[in-house]
């Protein structure tokens, strides 16, 4: 009988396995999964966790303050943001926070780590970036720290409490005995730090610059630098991570970028980790001893009662003779060129607005003007008040007692305090970026062509654009020589009267002797044969500066002390019957910055040398036009030779285009 086999279909909706499967109300979604996968991971790591934290912040007498726990989150918007949470010291070791975070702070705090609210210092430290170093890449972490183990024995430096492997670099901690933190201690704690990681860029310096100048280094500094940069010397030291609010990774955490979890590398357990005492510390890392610094204090204080001493005598007998005293010039204060050009750039500001700020803006101004001359020179309320409350059109004592606060932030300031930025030591003193200041000033929308125009150029974030002859010049100016454009004018009007006279049948020997005084056989030779390459028809374009400056009751007053730069162009006479420069009408002149056309020797529409008779001229005087003075010797109502007319030299047309092109410049 044959055998039949029977095969049944069935179907069955898209849902069936789902209702079918047992194990469907217990799936999770993966975001839980990875939470949960994540907690596993740290409780696994909590027992390092506990050790580490037991050993950097044990809960014993005398320990005070809380402690910092970190970790970076990603937020919704995709940004990653630092989560702090604080737990004392107490219930650091039980904290759930501890098997959440990834980094711990290294010092203690009232609350929240910051370098204002700091407690007790306990650790100095150096976070070595080694694993991406030529000399320590492919190896163990464990190779790594004993190669940094000999290194410190060789120098005969102690040797660190312990060191933690990171996920990728090493942090080693000296741990000592908790110290409050008052004003000279945590100076020192932060001297030793510093001496400790070495020299910047591990290379001992021979001069070091002090505020007096600079001067040779000590040997003895010299030779602990050299020492410590051999040390660090290749292992990636971020000699940045030494301010007193630094937090380090916390072991038993899990590292993101390399993929591993942080431990501890030496020595082979928490429980061996030791103390050290601070001074023990200080006098390894510090070039010099206490001991050794009381000396040096006493020499450097011996040397200056001897400087005063000679001082007072020489005034004595300066007095006693009836011959006035110099003092000697102090030092300024300056922290570079920033803060100077941030300065000048604020009053030409106030330049620009009319020679006062305008109503709502004159504290402001003040302020920002104030905290400037805090950074580059120093000083108090009342120098700064004195010095701003004309141009700022405020009442002194007013002023005075505004600008109290920032007196008291620079107080703190020299004394060594620093706040936390974001994990950053920052300054107390206050300091504007800027982009704020001109936000403040609302001075955003001004082109800034216009700001430059002005002086401020140093506010915009190029900065001030200048060649490098414009800074040449400048530094001439300052240094209080004639600008060279004067120099050449002046100079081509004595070569032309020269050969003028030369034209008239004087001798040379005569021609000398009209110059006696006012220059050499040299230098008036070298300006006859300049003058004789220049034609006749040259113009000369005068720029006048104009200084604005405000009277006692706050009004600006009207230009004065007008600065005449001379510029030898070369251009051609106008035609006949048409008016030159000097016969303008005063409104066709602009008013700031003025041009002036001045001609050497000014000459009439027809051609010919004008007298000291004719209207705009001065014998001695030059020429004045609209109250501009030339500051060269006025043109000599002696004939020319009329065959004077060869091309203009080419290094003066080089000098004379780079002074034309310069941007005007408003004096502050």
């Amino acid at each position: 009988m044959p055998s039949w086999t029977v095969v049944a279909l069935f179907h069955f909706p898209a849902i069936a396995p789902a209702r079918l499967d047992p194990f469907a109300p217990m799936l999770r979604p993966e975001a839980e999964l990875v939470a949960i996968r994540g907690e596993y991971q740290a409780r696994v790591n909590a027992s390092p966790r506990a050790a580490h934290a037991r050993a950097l912040h044990p809960d014993l007498p005398g320990v005070k303050g809380k402690v910092s726990l970190m970790r970076s989150t990603q937020g919704s918007d995709g940004e990653h943001r630092w989560e702090t949470r604080v737990v004392t010291v107490s219930e650091l070791a039980t904290s759930d926070a501890l098997l959440w975070a990834t980094h711990v702070s290294m010092q203690r705090f009232y609350g929240a780590r910051g370098s204002t609210s700091l407690v007790q210092l306990q650790s100095l430290i150096a976070d070595c970036d080694c694993h991406d170093q030529a000399e320590f890449r492919g190896l163990d972490p464990e190779e790594m720290a004993g190669i940094l183990i000999e290194r410190l024995r060789a120098a005969g430096k102690p040797l660190p409490s312990y060191i933690l492997f990171s996920g990728r670099g090493l942090h080693l901690v000296w741990l000592h005995q908790p110290l409050m933190a008052a004003k000279g201690v945590t100076g020192r704690h932060r001297a030793v730090q510093r001496w400790m990681l070495g020299p910047a860029g591990g290379k001992a310096a021979e001069i070091v610059r002090t505020s007096g100048g600079t001067r040779r280094q000590d040997p003895e500094v010299v030779a602990h630098e050299e020492t410590m940069a051999a040390v660090w010397r290749g292992t990636g030291l971020d000699r940045a991570a030494t301010d007193t609010a630094r937090v380090l990774r916390l072991a038993g955490s899990y590292n993101g970028k390399s993929g591993k979890v942080a431990r501890l590398v030496w020595p082979a357990s928490w429980a061996d980790v030791e103390r050290h005492d601070f001074e023990d510390l200080a006098s390894s890392f510090l070039p010099f001893t206490r001991d050794q610094m009381a000396c040096i204090k006493a020499e450097r204080q011996a040397e200056y009662d001897i400087r005063e001493a000679n001082r007072q005598a020489r005034r004595a007998v300066a007095e006693a003779t009836g011959i006035p005293f110099v003092e000697e010039k102090q030092h300024r204060r300056i922290s570079g060129g920033y803060w100077p050009g941030i300065v000048k750039a604020l009053d030409a500001v106030r330049v620009m607005w009319g020679g006062t700020p305008p109503e709502g803006r004159r504290d402001l101004w003040a302020f920002l003007s104030a905290c400037a001359l805090a950074q580059s020179e120093g000083g108090d309320a009342a120098s700064w008040a004195e010095r701003l409350a004309g141009p700022a059109g405020l009442p002194e004592a007013e002023l005075r007692t505004s600008l109290g606060a920032t007196e008291r932030v620079l107080r703190r300031h020299e004394n060594g305090e620093t706040r936390d930025h974001d994990g950053v030591e920052r300054p107390v003193v206050y300091q504007y970026s800027k982009a704020r200041m001109l936000t403040l000033l609302g001075l955003t929308d001004v082109p800034e062509e216009n700001l430059r125009a002005a002086g401020a150029g140093a506010l915009l974030p190029g900065g001030v654009v200048q060649s490098e002859r414009e800074r040449s010049a400048e530094r001439r100016a300052e240094a209080g020589a004639t600008p060279l454009v004067v120099t050449v004018s002046a100079r081509l009007a004595d070569g032309r009267e020269a050969l003028a006279l030369q034209a008239a049948g004087k001798s040379m020997r005569e021609i000398v002797s009209a110059f006696v005084g006012r220059r050499g056989e040299t230098s008036l030779r070298r300006a006859m044969a300049e003058a004789a390459e220049v034609p006749v028809e040259t113009v000369t374009e005068a720029a006048v500066e104009t200084d604005c400056e405000t009277s006692e009751d706050g009004s600006v007053s009207s230009p004065h002390g007008s600065t005449t730069s001379i510029v030898a162009v070369p251009g051609a006479l106008p035609p006949s019957g048409e008016p030159t420069a000097s016969d303008t009408p005063a409104d066709a002149i602009p008013a700031r910055p003025a041009a002036v056309s001045i001609l050497f020797p000014t000459l009439d529409p027809q051609g010919g040398p004008r007298t000291a008779s004719d209207p705009g001229m001065s014998v001695g005087s030059g020429s004045r036009i609209e109250g501009a003075v030339a500051t060269f010797p006025g043109p000599r109502s002696v004939p020319l030779a009329s065959s004077l007319r060869p091309p203009l030299p080419a290094f003066i047309v080089r000098l004379l285009a780079a002074e034309t092109s310069a941007p005007a410049r408003v004096s502050a």
